[in-house]
């Protein structure tokens, strides 16, 4: 198993579909999905089942020559549940995860970060509300690793709904996030590293799947995602109460996050 072996890390709503999927369009990399999320009820293990079993059976597992480079998605918070949203479920068997990674030896990292932390909160209000957490695209999907069958359901765009965001909820979230991300970086800091926005990933995907494809040591060629964004919203339209949550957060350091645009 003479492949690179590599992980990205980052926090549910900030792209890491986008990002998996594109890697895994290359020919030479294969990259599983949330391995270690406690509060998926479907995963096809128990989640009494040994970490290194995880990551020996559906992750770094033996793949065929022509498989250059083999990672997965561990977010930020995996896997435990978030100060913001009490209800998710934890498994403390688990947390030897992130010391494992740790000490395998030629890890990389890729770090992924949505900078505005309003959007990626209300991407996640919106999907646990709507119940659409991916667009699919039914040509690619197949194509890519799957740990459970896809829910290959369109979203409704014209009929998603407008949501009212608790202040108090988002200041918690905005807080843990900050603190996962970090942990990570102090966690890896002597691991070869990639720190990527969503954003820059959005904004040129050419020019960031190239440096992404140099930094895992395989060839450069195009890459193609499996998922397209769901939410393209002005933020004014898609919550509520934007004005107050905008009046609320003006004197904080994620006043920036409240730009009305229609990035949302």
């Amino acid at each position: 198993m003479a492949y690179t072996r590599f992980v990205i890390v980052s926090h549910l709503r900030s792209g890491t579909h986008l990002l998996r999927t594109m890697l895994e369009s290359h020919p030479q990399i294969v990259c599983q999905t949330e391995v270690f999320n406690s509060d998926n009820p479907n995963l096809p293990y128990p989640l009494s089942t040994a970490t290194r079993e995880i990551l020996e059976r559906w992750v770094y597992r033996p793949f065929p020559e022509e498989i250059h480079c083999a990672g997965f998605v561990l977010q930020a918070y995996h896997p435990f549940g978030l100060k913001a949203f009490p209800g998710i479920r934890e498994n403390p068997l688990w947390a030897d995860v992130w010391p494992l990674l740790e000490g395998t030896s030629g890890l990389r990292v890729i770090h992924l970060r949505r900078a505005n932390l309003l959007r990626r909160h209300l991407s996640h209000i919106l999907a646990r509300k709507t119940g659409s957490w991916h667009d699919w695209d039914s040509d690619r999907v197949w194509n890519v690793s799957h740990i459970q069958q896809p829910s290959l359901r369109k979203p409704d765009r014209p009929s998603r709904p407008s949501v009212r965001l608790d202040p108090d909820r988002l200041r918690l979230d905005f807080e843990d996030v900050e603190r996962l991300h970090r942990r990570v970086v102090f966690r890896f800091r002597h691991t070869p590293y990639f720190p990527l926005s969503y954003e820059d990933l959005c904004a040129d995907p050419g020019k960031v799947g190239d440096e992404l494809l140099s930094f895992l040591g395989v060839g450069v060629e195009a890459l193609h995602p499996a998922v397209a964004k769901l939410e393209n919203r002005p933020l004014a339209v898609s919550i509520e109460n934007y004005d107050e949550l905008r009046r609320a957060f003006a004197a904080t350091r994620w006043q920036s996050f409240f730009a009305d645009d229609a990035s949302a």
